[in-house]
């Protein structure tokens, strides 16, 4: 169909009733036409990549999601109010939509059953698995089979995507050229970080670009207009994937490139039997080539160039020597590319599937419920995760592998099924795209071209978290594959009327008004969220300054315009550090005690409100428990009828049974027994933290003071081990197990802990100095002088060290003639405290 009938067939005399009768000729306008609405997606899909506020402002996935959410918004209104107008409307009759339709309503299901229906609704404002943010990429792909109805219109979709691409990969490549200061705009202040998003997401969209460009040269390789600035984008993309190095990416870009070769040597070999036939049947003689020959001239190019450098990125031959003894293929180009530092950490596709799977054991109806994958990570995670520097992460749902896995725990088993029936029929629609490539060579273009960008940017979802446009942008081109297959006449429409002669005007005509004013509703809500985040950045800019007062008022703000426990949280937390602040100042009773008494119950009320609001974050949990066990520090044994030790153990132990394997949650119910003398029990709990995560550095801490205090310095000569063994690069941990056998006299041990420590960090004088404290007990001046010579050029005005080195050099012991030990660095194991977990 070409754009001039169907704007002829769309632009039909309004029909509907209650349209003409109450709204006369407002929604005769053009701004309601499906043309306007094609142009608003058009739109949206440019701006989708490349969109951001400059400054720290607004981070760029939130504006991505706001203009989504927006664009959402008001193409829906638009495509309401024109059926509205026309009195019908015209569905594709495609399971794609179907399925996704009732993708929509299990979310809806699985939300309203959530413990934490807010979170699972709305959640943050960009969280991409709520209910929310799923409903605008269901509108997304429905709008997109209503306004792509055109071959025209699929044409100017790709263009948009060429050319949002084209200038991510200008910008890019100016950056890579001039430095990361270069049109930083204030927030893109690394190499690595990019307008689309992650550099993953980045490459994720230039992939996409290539396969469009390798497809457009495949069918039109006469073409030369098209050749030169194809040639270019794919040796840009190239440039570009191999600077990051997505594995992912290379291993869906060799399925998909293989896909294209596959289908290159097929019509290959068709022509060739045709030319065979109709060479025997006029009796002319024709060339027949062996098929080895034969397939070698069917290859496309550059697609076979990309099938091959995939095939050795997603294999790991890389890693391969070029030459015995030599560099890999992959040191060899990072060393001529030289990338920026760049790594993501996600889940293994096993812990994922385990993740999913025990969710869906547990609860195999409606899963975790929408937005609430990290509830069944914390539930279910292993002991590995808590030797990782990822061990306290509780938004593990944003690295879980693959976004839509993450859906299967979070919609249980409905959702899964339907999931799975989305993949299946998506495959199906093969069937549709292989009966177009025979219609004409556009036909046969297009359909190849959309089918291949689907499946991409869907594989895209399912191995990896794409960010919210690159997400997008798999929705988007469902729509236009649908709306492509209906304009071709492959997929049939379903025409409901809702006019004056229809039986069904009194039911659709109420039914689009309730879409209209849900729209509408939907605005104000956005605008709310919106404000509430803006209040909430403002709120975290004022405790970065450290003035509590300005960040309470922004928290009150944002939690006025959208409650949220995280808000809570925060107010709890100050309200805390203001009664801390309080109790350490030095004010007359009769002025402190109101005082302390409103800060009491500000903490208590917002730490309730945010357990209300959710009761499944173990977060919450611990806040409540935290009041209490402040109270109970500061003396208060009583609330109501019960102690603050009861109230805090019985919260933190709720807050555990959310979250079985946290070391701190289990190390806050080893300080609280035993601030209440319970040393057996408390004793008991902090092993527990131990064994979860051996080099945590605050309970090692605690264990090894205590330990020693017990007269037991085996035990906590162990602990120290047991923490090396799990991160033996941790030079505190070294300097510490170092300082205990110094104690002992255990100079050859300390020696070997403190040379350990030194070279881990070779500017830390504490270890220097007691380094050198074991050479002289051991005999080797020489050695203790030259660490004492550090030391003292990095305390240069340390006397102590000047009388430590003229005792040596004179022959005598270290600490002898007045010097003294170094009082800094006597109690080695506080500094743990000090050190990062």
């Amino acid at each position: 169909m070409s754009e001039e009938q169907y704007v002829q067939e769309q632009s039909a005399p309004a029909k509907s009733v209650f349209a003409r009768v109450l709204l006369g000729k407002v929604l005769s306008h053009k701004v309601f036409s499906d043309r306007a609405l094609y142009l608003l997606l058009l739109g949206v899909s440019f701006l989708l990549p490349v969109f951001f506020i400059p400054g720290q402002f607004v981070a760029p996935e939130f504006a991505k999601m706001v203009l989504l959410e927006v664009a959402v918004l008001i193409g829906t209104f638009m495509w309401a109010a024109g059926r509205l107008r026309d009195g019908h409307l015209n569905l594709p009759k495609s399971v794609l939509l179907l399925v996704s339709a009732l993708l929509v309503v299990q979310f809806v299901v699985a939300a309203i059953v959530s413990p934490a229906p807010m979170l699972s609704f709305i959640g943050s404002g960009y969280d991409i698995g709520t209910v929310n943010s799923f409903l605008a990429l269901f509108l997304f792909l429905f709008l997109g089979s209503m306004a792509f109805s055109t071959r025209d219109r699929v044409l100017s979709l790709y263009a948009s995507l060429m050319f949002s691409t084209v200038i991510i990969m200008v910008y890019q490549l100016l950056r890579y050229f001039f430095g990361a200061d270069f049109l930083a705009f204030g927030l893109f202040t690394n190499e690595a970080s990019t307008p689309v998003g992650k550099w993953n997401d980045m490459v994720t969209l230039m992939g996409g670009a290539m396969l469009l460009v390798l497809t457009t040269l495949y069918f039109f390789p006469q073409n030369k207009v098209l050749r030169l600035p194809a040639y270019a984008v794919f040796l840009v993309g190239l440039f570009f994937l191999l600077l990051v190095n997505f594995k992912v990416l290379w291993f869906i870009l060799f399925v998909l490139a293989g896909m294209l070769v596959i289908f290159a040597i097929y019509e290959g070999e068709r022509a060739h039997r045709a030319g065979v036939r109709s060479a025997a049947e006029s009796g002319s003689e024709h060339h027949h080539k062996p098929i080895h020959k034969r397939v070698a001239g069917h290859l496309p190019v550059l697609t076979t160039v990309l099938l091959v450098v995939a095939f050795i990125y997603g294999s790991g031959l890389t890693m391969v020597p070029l030459k015995k003894d030599g560099p890999t293929i992959g040191s060899f180009i990072e060393k001529v590319l030289k990338p920026a530092p760049y790594s993501e950490v996600v889940l293994t596709p096993q812990f994922t599937f385990n993740v999913v799977a025990q969710t869906l054991k547990d609860s195999p109806l409606f899963g975790t419920s929408p937005n609430r994958f990290g509830t069944g990570y914390l539930m279910y995670k292993t002991s590995d995760i808590n030797r990782t520097p990822f061990w306290d992460t509780s938004d593990i749902g944003n690295y879980a592998f693959g976004r839509i896995p993450t859906y299967f725990a979070t919609t249980g088993i409905i959702g899964t099924i339907l999931w799975v029936i989305f993949v299946v029929f998506l495959f199906i629609k093969s069937r549709k795209i292989f009966a177009l490539l025979s219609k004409d060579r556009i036909a046969a273009y297009m359909a190849f071209s959309l089918f291949m960008l689907v499946i991409y940017f869907w594989s895209i979802a399912f191995f990896y978290l794409p960010n919210i446009a690159m997400f997008a942008l798999a929705f988007l081109f469902t729509g236009a594959l649908i709306a492509f297959l209906v304009s071709e006449g492959v997929v049939p429409v379903y025409r409901v009327s809702f006019d004056r002669g229809s039986k069904l005007s009194m039911i659709l005509t109420p039914v689009v008004v309730i879409v209209l004013a849900g729209v509408v509703a939907s605005s104000v809500l956005l605008y709310r969220q919106v404000s509430s985040l803006v209040a909430f950045r403002d709120a975290q800019v004022a405790l970065a300054a450290n003035n509590l007062d300005q960040a309470k008022v922004d928290l009150v703000l944002a939690s006025t315009r959208s409650e949220r426990d995280i808000y809570y949280r925060s107010l709890s937390n100050i309200a805390l550090v203001q009664l801390q602040q309080l109790a350490n100042a030095k004010l007359p009773a009769e002025q402190v005690q109101p005082k302390a008494n409103e800060l009491i119950s500000e903490a208590g009320t917002y730490a309730q409100r945010a357990l209300t609001l959710d009761p499944s974050n173990f977060e919450n949990h611990l806040q409540v428990g935290g009041v209490y066990d402040i109270l109970h520090a500061l003396g208060i044994e009583t609330v109501g009828t019960e102690t603050t030790f009861n109230l805090a153990k019985l919260n933190y132990q709720q807050g555990l049974s959310l979250n079985p394997r946290s070391p701190r949650i289990l190390f806050m119910l080893a300080r609280l027994e035993f601030s209440a003398g319970n040393r057996a029990e408390g004793k008991k709990y902090l092993y527990q933290a131990l064994a979860e995560r051996p080099n945590y550095l605050e309970a090692l801490s605690f264990a090894v003071q205590m330990e020693i205090s017990d007269k037991n310095p085996g035990a906590a000569v162990d602990i120290l081990r047991a923490g090396i063994n799990v991160e033996p690069t941790n030079f505190l941990l070294r300097f510490a197990l170092g300082y205990l056998y110094f104690e002992a006299r255990d100079y050859k041990s300390a020696i070997g802990e403190f040379e350990a420590a030194v070279v881990l960090n070779p500017v830390y004088a504490d270890a220097k100095y007691f380094l050198g404290l074991s050479y002289s007990k051991t005999g080797r001046t020489a050695e203790a002088v030259q660490q004492f010579t550090d030391v003292q050029t990095l305390n240069p005005d340390n006397k102590d060290i000047a009388n430590i080195l003229k005792n040596l050099k004179a022959g005598s012991g270290a600490l002898e003639n007045g010097a003294t030990s170094a009082s800094p660095v006597n109690d080695a194991l506080n500094q743990l405290n000090q050190g990062s977990n």
